[in-house]
């Protein structure tokens, strides 16, 4: 790596590494994959079926699940037109249903309730907006929409809402609590009435379907009672009317549009062009009469009988009138079948209450009439009723028809098919329904789900239909449940029903607003319009005729309309260009860019973006009108470098449109994104690092050096002062003996070491306490000569090395403490007061201890003795027994020595046990026969106690029964070789924390926590960072690696690298922000600087060697030489991982500590990443570098400041800045120049790192004892787009989202909606447990879908924008963590399961261990499909994507499709489809498995094939 003269980036030479080897497994089963695509790509484009509704729920609720929609999504050229026209005159926009009519009022009201809230920060009195509907339905269809998509306070009411309510009290308190509210309009005319509010109360008044304005409906009462006579001095509402067509009659469309116009005070406003609407609204591809025979049947038996009984009785009359009319349009069965529904659904209780509540009967005309009625349940009872076929004799030709045409359109299993057959009574629906229900019609056509859409109220016959039943059904014909349904007049205007691909209409339309209604639900492409005409009835056939030609008459007076009340979108004539524009010349080689070109380049740049070949990309303009004329803003797609750039201020359309095309191409030149002659490079060349290798591999490894002793022992010469360290226990019971500390002495201080245990044997287990004294101790040439000796002695007594050295040349010195173990020596002030100087003395006069065989018993007691001839026997001297000779046999359980000597010895007495020399010698030594024999402990040799997992009879001592003449006597007491015996263990410990501390001093680090820095430099097998397999050549007694570390390590740098990226690069877009972030953070630059200081030499590889722990550099006179290794083998991303573990073990230092500082932290990251980036050393220096932007430091207006308010209110945290509020709320497609605010994807950037920093934080410290992989696992739950997004619904987040985009139209409506019931369930669940409802299961998000990105987008940028706020006080967004999300996590056991049970994981286990198959892949591909809403994928000029990337993800097992899903990412489609595999495989057996797959594998993968469940 080495810094580039040309753009001060990083040249990176990577390590070479093997081409990745591709079988041709693998590419067959992709290309079985492409062709599975391929021919299931229809069925994959289907909508999935949603779970069924709950019997529960609400109407209201109903009406959130498929209401609660964002329709504020990307304006048509047209919509945004009317809008502005809007803003300035009272409109009625004539647009055809599904062009977006509502959308514009949206915008509109949520442009007039701004305009408000400033009004109301000038101190101007409050006025509120009404939003109008002429059926109750429609009243919380409308409120559910907007509020959903404003973040504002509005009301809904309708009649039954209010009854015994209205008061002055009740009014002024919704006046006052909201600004806007959706209600019938006999709501506002009774107010207005009673004057509870006043026009000049009212800023804007919307009515929906307009034109009802008539004659004495409330709208028009609403106009002319009080609209036209409000004083001219007062401030009237704005209009704005909403229609298919002004037409509701007959009349001549011109009078009734003047009509209308007069009425409402407004002027009509139409496209200019109905093309402009060719591709928002998909209009039938064809119309289409359909006749029948019109066949006269004579009255059913049935019939006859029950109209002789019944005809008379008022509540008969009727049903039996359409009963005799309803033959010849429906057949004899629909008339018996209906006289039979009569008392199918009406009890005779309820007929004889009717009967006796009727006044005008006197009791023996009553008794009359119930026993008519019982003697009519009677005959309908014993009636046999035939069944119905598809011929003229139970069914007419009508209704054969329709038959007919149905079963044609329902031959394949089309899943989105939906149909819709109109007639005009409810009687009429109920019949049809019942009928292709019917077990024959279901056989006839098999694909046909049918139901009703009616109105309200009750005929005989027919039940009452309730508004939730309404709701219900329109929900199942969304979700597919249903896919016909027979409707009434309801189904033609307001309700939001499901597009359709056919529309009937059975009985025919009776005025020009039905038709176009009506044929308006026909939006799919390719769809059908069937008017059913009776064959020869020419006034069916002129009837449809007059339609048409009403039509047309309204079309042309559309035409005829001022041009100034036309919308006419952008006139790309070549009167629409200057003749001399701007224009830009590429200096190196002339190529020239000007107005109209820069269109084609930007198109084509577009064009060659990363995409499925069957997607179409295309730049997306919105045009806005400005002082003086109009501007526009391009949005290209998120995958491009540059995402957004404005234009400059035109008097037309089409010259905004240019230049903000010519001004996104002067920023892509400049990007280098053109080329010198116009061409996209961006494939050759993106921001640093964007196409580079950055990832590094973890089975890659090489051979390093490796540092055995730490830098401070190569510090040699002869001191004059050492620092002291006591060695101490904190259980020295442990040992099982008495023992005194030992004193390390240094040349200089060694910081305090971390207690780590030792493992002793059996249940025995201590710490070590290394605690350094604080003063130094002054030492002459004698007292040196005999801590050298005394050091360089107990490593000849205890471990059987004899060395040549110097005090100069010793690293350390080993002494012993006078005190015991429960000592304080921190508090010691002259170290000469606790080290034993006697002791030091006397060892360094005495090389051993010299005996008589007539010493006195208490000689032979509490010695330390070692065989010269054999280092591996050391005895503690226990007594002298006088009952034992040397000639003795051994007695029996003693330990047989392993030397051959002592296997061909014959005698196996106590004289031969102790005798360790080799046959040969044995002959010239000679020793006594009458000494005295001692009992003995033979010790272990055992020197790695720092490992527990060995076996614990290595550790204990052995008896045994020696003589002393061939062994040496220790002059160190046994107390402190008991101690010397664990200092092997204790000095590597020691070494391994200064070999770490020296590679912080490298790093630039020196303060770093020794076992900290220990930790983050440990690596303990070849496979450290993989959780869920056996550890290969795992190194015991090492203590922590550096996994956890790594953990919070990895997560700082990227908090890090972000805030700092996010504030020096403040001019390029979040792709940017995530390129160059990535150059500073991947494993590759981490890997390259850390081999630029060696790091890797100091990375602790090896546990404990008996062999090589000695101090280096002395003379060997006598033992074995150890051969130190001074190579280790390391992975790449090993090396990448200490890098972020020593950021983990920095920023732990000072957090321990209390101090609350990532100053250390700081300091780690630009040490590892050493890059012009990021050169902070303190976390203060990231805002000092920080520049405020002119937009976030703007006068805000009056809604910035109203949204700052709630915000405060709300969430806890006041904002300095309201801009950086408003702008975490706008998504990527609200143009800038409205507000000129940037989009929230910077904050997002920023917040989402910031939140993943105190999540972790969080998990790691509530959970000190959790493996890596355990809080990996967790962390998901806590920071996944699933918690985030029910986070941001709980938060209400999503009411203020600022959003022009077709990305989410429907998405956002249906999560809520699921959410909010979920959440309802959860409250009533913990009220029936006896808890309040603030108690609810936290974790009831699990169950609910996937957000829309959008949602947890702005909790990321809220979190970014506190945080930037606030100056980048981290405690900002502490606070938040604490307040809003810490409560759902409390209790991290509930989400174990999303942790450890992901249906991936699952899938590999079962293949793996149950089924014993190899041969399967999950493989994923973004593929291009009709979209769910065809409109959402338009551009402004009515190009762009026509059909919606989706990922498809699918399991292959031997080649044959398991399971499949399709989904907007690869992580969810994996998810979902791993999900069906597990619920598929859980129940097959063994058998069904292989002979359903044909599998006949063994689990024995190659390791140079794609490892199973490979996800491409």
């Amino acid at each position: 790596m080495s810094d580039s003269d040309d753009d001060g980036g990083k040249k990176w030479v990577f390590n070479p590494s093997k081409p990745r080897k591709i079988s041709e497994k693998r590419r067959a089963d992709e290309a079985a994959f492409d062709s599975w695509i391929e021919k299931n790509r229809s069925s994959l484009a289907q909508r999935p079926r949603k779970v069924p509704l709950g019997d529960y729920q609400s109407a209201y609720a109903l009406v959130q699940q498929y209401e609660r929609k964002e329709i504020i999504s990307t304006p048509r050229e047209y919509q945004l037109e009317l809008f502005e026209k809007a803003k300035n005159q009272n409109i009625i926009a004539v647009l055809d249903t599904g062009s977006g009519k509502t959308l514009i009022a949206a915008l509109l009201l949520r442009w007039t309730l701004q305009n408000e809230v400033e009004a109301r920060a000038k101190g101007e009195p409050k006025r509120v907006a009404f939003f109008l509907v002429d059926k109750v339905a429609l009243v919380f269809q409308q409120h559910a929409v907007l509020t959903c998509n404003l973040d504002y306070p509005i009301a809904e009411f309708c009649g039954e809402m209010v009854d015994g309510k209205e008061t002055r009290e009740f009014w002024n308190e919704v006046f006052n609590d909201n600004m806007a509210i959706v209600c019938t309009a006999d709501i506002l005319r009774n107010c207005l009435h009673r004057s509870w509010i006043r026009m000049h109360q009212i800023n804007l008044i919307i009515f929906d379907e307009a034109h009802h304005t008539k004659k004495e409906h409330p709208y028009a009462s609403i106009i002319k009672d009080f609209y036209a006579r409000a004083p001219p001095e007062e401030h009237r509402p704005r209009i704005f009317g909403m229609t298919a067509s002004p037409v509701d009659s007959k009349d001549e469309p011109e009078r009734a549009a003047a009509e209308l116009e007069g009425l409402l005070h407004s002027q009509i406003v139409t496209v200019s062009n109905p093309a402009e609407l060719q591709h928002t609204v998909c209009k039938p591809k064809k119309e289409i009469k359909h006749e029948y025979e019109r066949v006269m049947f004579p009255g059913t038996s049935l019939q006859r009988s029950l109209t002789i009984l019944l005809g008379h009785q008022w509540m008969f009359k009727k049903a039996i009138l359409f009963a005799n009319t309803a033959a010849a349009a429906l057949g004899p069965w629909c008339v018996d079948r209906f006289l039979q529904k009569i008392f199918e659904d009406e009890t005779q209780e309820s007929m004889e209450g009717k009967t006796s509540r009727d006044t005008y009967l006197d009791k023996a005309s009553a008794s009359l009439y119930l026993d008519q009625i019982q003697k009519a349940r009677q005959i309908v009872e014993s009636h046999t009723f035939e069944r119905p076929v598809l011929d003229l004799t139970p069914l007419s030709d009508k209704v054969i028809q329709l038959a007919n045409i149905l079963r044609d359109r329902y031959r394949d299993t089309d899943a989105n098919r939906r149909c819709i057959v109109f007639v005009d009574q409810r009687r009429t629906a109920i019949l049809l329904a019942d009928l292709f229900q019917q077990p024959e019609m279901e056989s006839e056509i098999p694909g046909l789900r049918v139901g009703t859409l009616m109105g309200g109220g009750s005929v005989s016959g027919v039940n009452n239909t309730s508004f939730r039943e309404q709701v219900l059904t329109i929900l199942k014909f969304q979700q597919g449940s249903l896919n016909c349904i027979f409707a009434t007049s309801i189904a033609e205007e307001g309700l939001d029903i499901p597009d359709c691909n056919i529309i009937i209409r059975f009985d025919l339309c009776k005025t020009l607003i039905q038709y176009i209604q009506s044929r308006g639900r026909a939006r799919q492409e390719g769809s059908e319009y069937i008017h059913m005409i009776e064959r020869g009835n020419q006034a069916d056939l002129e009837h449809v005729q007059r339609t048409y030609a009403s039509e047309t008459q309204l079309r042309d007076f559309c035409q005829t309309l001022p041009e100034d009340r036309k919308l006419k979108g952008i006139d790309f004539g070549p009167e629409s260009f200057p003749s001399k524009g701007r224009e830009y010349i590429v200096p190196k080689t002339g190529a020239k860019l000007n107005y109209r070109e820069s269109l084609v380049y930007l198109a084509t740049f577009v064009a060659c973006l990363p995409h499925p070949p069957e997607v179409n990309l295309t730049p997306e303009y919105v045009v806005s009108p400005v002082g003086g004329g109009y501007q526009c803003e391009v949005l290209l797609p998120s995958v491009s470098p540059i995402t957004k750039a404005s234009g400059r201020a035109y008097s037309s359309k089409a010259m905004a449109k240019c230049s903000a095309a010519f001004e996104m191409c002067l920023e892509l030149i400049k990007g280098k994104y053109l080329d010198g002659h116009l061409l996209p490079v961006f494939t050759k060349q993106l921001p640093a690092l964007r196409n580079a290798r950055l990832a590094v591999s973890s089975k890659k490894r090489a051979e390093y050096n490796m540092r055995i002793k730490p830098e401070r022992w190569s510090v040699l010469g002869e001191p004059t002062e050492l620092y002291l360290m006591a060695l101490t226990l904190a259980k020295p019971d442990a040992l099982g003996r008495r023992s005194r500390p030992l004193l390390l002495l240094t040349r200089d201080p060694i910081p305090r070491i971390a207690p780590f245990p030792i493992f002793l044997g059996t249940d025995r287990s201590t710490e070590v306490l290394c605690t350094p004294l604080p003063a130094a101790i002054r030492v002459n040439s004698d007292s040196l000569q005999s801590l050298t000796a005394t050091t360089l002695r107990l490593f000849d007594d205890v471990f059987s090395k004899l060395y040549k050295a110097s005090a100069s040349e010793l690293p350390y010195f080993i002494a012993s403490a006078r005190q015991d173990h429960s000592f304080d020596f921190s508090s010691v002030t002259d170290p000469n007061d606790i080290l034993d100087w006697d002791l030091v003395r006397f060892v360094s006069e005495n090389e051993k201890l010299s005996y008589s065989f007539d010493a006195a018993d208490e000689f032979f007691h509490n010695k330390f003795v070692s065989d010269p001839w054999d280092g591996s026997r050391k005895f503690y001297l226990l007594g002298r027994r006088k009952d034992m000779k040397p000639t003795d046999p051994v007695p029996p359980g003693v330990v047989a020595p392993g030397r051959r000597a002592w296997m061909k010895c014959q005698d196996h007495d106590i004289l031969n046990y102790s005798n360790s020399l080799w046959s040969a010698s044995r002959a010239k030594r000679v020793f006594e026969k009458d000494q005295p024999v001692v009992e003995a402990e033979l010790l272990s040799n055992r020197r790695n106690i720092l490992d527990e997992n060995v076996i614990d009879e290595d550790m204990e001592s052995k008896r045994c029964f020696l003589i002393l003449e061939p062994m040496r006597i220790s002059p160190f007491p046994v107390e402190v070789v008991a101690m010397a015996y664990n200092f092997p263990a204790i000095i590597h410990r020691i070494e391994s924390n200064l070999i770490a501390l020296d590679a912080c001093k490298v790093m630039g680090l020196s303060n770093i926590r020794p076992d900290l820095a220990l930790e983050a430099f440990t690596k303990d097998s070849d496979n450290s960072d993989e959780h869920d397999v056996e550890q290969i050549n795992f190194q015991g007694g090492m203590g922590n690696n550096y996994e956890r570390l790594e953990f919070l390590g990895d997560c700082f740098l990227k908090m890090a690298t972000t805030i700092s990226i996010y504030t020096q690069v403040q001019d390029q877009s979040e792709f940017h922000l995530h390129c160059e972030r990535m150059a500073l953070l991947c494993n590759q630059n981490l890997f390259n600087n850390a081999l630029e200081v060696k790091l890797e030499e100091y990375i602790r590889s090896m546990a404990f060697n008996r062999r090589i722990w000695y101090p280096e550099g002395l003379t060997l006179e006598r033992g074995k030489r150890t051969g130190a290794t001074r190579k280790h083998a390391l992975g790449d991303k090993s090396i990448a991982d200490v890098c972020e573990a020593l950021i983990g073990a920095a920023y732990l230092t000072t957090y321990r500590e209390g101090e609350g500082s990532f100053d250390m932290a700081v300091q780690a990251v630009t040490a590892v990443v050493k890059d012009p980036k990021h050169t902070m050393r303190s976390y203060s220096q990231y805002y000092e570098a920080y520049k405020k932007p002119k937009w976030q430091t703007e006068e805000p207006t009056a809604v910035q400041i109203d949204m700052a308010r709630k915000f405060h209110e709300r969430m806890g945290y006041k904002f300095t800045h309201p801009r950086l509020l408003r702008s975490a709320f706008c998504h990527p497609s609200y143009p800038r120049s409205y507000e000129n605010l940037p989009s929230y994807q910077r904050l997002e950037f920023l917040g989402d790192s910031l939140f993943d920093m105190v999540c972790i934080d969080y998990i790691f410290h509530r959970y000190p004892g959790a493996d890596p992989q355990w809080l990996t696992e967790h962390k998901m739950a806590m920071v996944s787009n699933q918690f985030l997004g029910c986070l941001a619904f709980y938060l209400g987040f999503h009411r203020s989202i600022l959003a022009l985009s077709p990305a989410v139209p429907n998405e956002i409506a249906v999560y809520v909606a699921d959410m909010e019931t979920a959440l309802a369930a959860a409250k009533d669940e913990a009220v029936k447990a006896g808890k309040t409802e603030a108690e609810f299961k936290r974790s009831f998000w699990l169950e609910c879908g996937r957000p829309p990105k959008a949602l947890p987008d702005v909790v990321e940028a809220y979190i970014g924008a506190i945080f930037v706020d606030s100056e980048y006080n981290f405690g900002v967004v502490q606070g938040f963590f604490d307040q809003h999300v810490k409560p759902w996590f409390e209790d991290m056991r509930v989400y174990d399961t999303y942790a450890n049970k992901h249906p991936a994981n699952l899938v590999r286990e079962m293949m793996q261990d149950k089924f014993h198959c190899s041969d399967w892949r999950m493989l994923s591909k973004l593929a291009a499909m009709p979209s769910d809403n065809e409109d959402s994928a338009v551009g402004l000029l009515g190009g762009g994507n026509t059909r919606s990337q989706k990922v498809v993800c699918g399991i292959l097992v031997h080649g044959r499709m398991l399971a499949y899903a399709v989904s907007e990412s690869t992580r969810y489609g994996k998810h979902a489809a791993a999900k069906k595999a597990v619920k598929m495989l859980e129940n097959m057996e063994f058998d069904e498995f292989r002979g359903r797959y044909r599998c006949d594998c063994v689990i024995d993968a190659n390791p140079e094939e794609d490892p199973v469940g490979l996800l491409i």
